[in-house]
């Protein structure tokens, strides 16, 4: 599908979610609010708006920028805790004291059943949680790790993991439940692994960006610069396909894509 990145726009020529964007954060330059904009034609086009409680597309190469939701710039803005590189390929963490919290809480704002996580990273490597929260008693996961001890894991309001070998972190990691035991893991768009790893319970405390937050520490650092991330419903394998290839145009267009 061509797609016409004004075709919905505002009388300045941006969609409503770049619009406010543009507003929270100030940026000026114009390929990367071209390349916000095409995305948000995307998801306009897709019927995908709807389903991110939380986006962070990690343009514009400041702190700053990088904290704002997409969807939604008064919500779920991001705290960056401890050693962070900004820049114009996005948010790297330093693998030893850096997180950012989310504020999002999926008790009170996701689906046990229907719910997903999602990260764009750029460095290979194989320690680890790139995005999610952990507690004990009772246990409750979300999470997603992009390679973690040579596999990809995607724990989504379960007790066990479900993993799969994979060679390497880089691209667009996406972890979906849309049923009580039916759970997927995609990479670039491809199935990577389909479980039924039965749903118990949802996290009581905010998801973390940069390492998984368990109960009151945390665990897993990881040192992969984040490139976008995503919160919210759960997605099917054409939406998630349609969503990778949204977000690998506008990698493309700004030059940073894996």
């Amino acid at each position: 599908m061509i797609i016409n990145p004004y075709s919905f726009g505002s009388a300045a020529g941006y969609n409503p979610l770049t619009t406010a964007w543009i507003a929270a954060t100030g940026e000026t330059d114009t390929n990367i609010l071209n390349a916000l904009n095409t995305f948000e034609a995307g998801l306009i086009s897709n019927s995908l708006t709807g389903k991110f409680n939380a986006l962070y597309p990690f343009v514009g190469g400041t702190s700053g920028k990088h904290a704002f939701n997409f969807i939604d710039t008064a919500q779920f803005q991001l705290s960056f805790v401890g050693g962070w590189t900004h820049s114009s390929g996005g948010a790297l963490p330093n693998g030893t004291n850096a997180h950012a919290d989310t504020t999002l809480v999926p008790l009170t704002t996701l689906s046990l059943n229907n719910t997903h996580l999602s990260v764009y990273t750029r460095t290979n490597t194989n320690v680890g949680v790139d995005i999610g929260v952990g507690q004990s008693v009772p246990t409750r996961n979300m999470f997603l790790a992009t390679r973690l001890g040579g596999s990809a894991l995607a724990t989504i309001n379960q007790i066990n993991n479900s993993s799969v070998v994979t060679a390497d972190s880089l691209g667009h990691f996406v972890g979906s439940r849309t049923g009580a035991t039916t759970i997927d893991l995609y990479k670039n768009g491809s199935s990577i692994l389909a479980s039924t790893e039965v749903s118990n319970i949802l996290p009581s405390v905010s998801i973390y960006l940069g390492a998984r937050r368990y109960n009151s520490t945390l665990d897993n650092r990881a040192a992969r610069q984040l490139a976008f991330a995503t919160i919210g419903s759960g997605l099917t394998a054409g939406e998630i396909s349609t969503l990778y290839t949204l977000i690998q145009t506008m990698q493309t267009s700004l030059s940073r894509n894996v």
